[in-house]
């Protein structure tokens, strides 16, 4: 009986942990730009500026910025959570991805003085201990995005309340 019970634990986690990882569905082009492109009302540097804040802000490292072309490229190095250290451990008999650097890079196009055009891209770079890279993946989660734009939409609005 503890046996039946121990491999249906182990078949559960691993089902959770196998399809838990599963990519989602392909989208399109035109899919991808509209999840990764919004509109901001704001002058172009109280864009580009608000856009580096919040990069700074959730942790990332700024890397490189060109207001004239409106490019910020900025990463962040995050250790893998512990519960998915103890899973790789637990399944695979050792720790596959120490660490995952996460690279963003985003373009302020001017369109006019009071709107901007925010595009944002997302990266996720897995290593393996000896620096290799395992994985290298663009992230698309609609969730993430959303969040950014309304952060920085926000942060537009603080700066504009200031210069007023």
């Amino acid at each position: 009986m503890k046996k039946s019970f121990i491999n249906l634990l182990l078949f559960v986690l691993l089902s959770v942990f196998v399809f838990g990882c599963a990519a989602g569905p392909q989208l399109s082009q035109m899919q991808i730009r509209q999840l990764t492109t919004k509109m901001i009302d704001g002058n172009y540097e109280n864009v580009f500026r608000a856009t580096m804040t919040i990069l700074q802000d959730q942790g990332y490292v700024i890397k490189n910025t060109d207001m004239n072309s409106g490019l910020i490229v900025a990463n962040i190095d995050r250790e893998t959570s512990g519960g998915s250290q103890f899973a790789q451990a637990l399944f695979l008999g050792q720790i596959t991805d120490k660490n995952t650097i996460i690279e963003v890079s985003a373009t302020v196009n001017k369109l006019n003085d009071k709107t901007q055009e925010l595009r944002i891209n997302l990266q996720e770079t897995n290593y393996s201990g000896n620096g290799a890279k395992n994985n290298i993946k663009q992230i698309y989660d609609e969730k993430i995005y959303q969040q950014l734009f309304n952060d920085i939409t926000v942060e537009v609005k603080r700066r504009e309340a200031i210069n007023s």
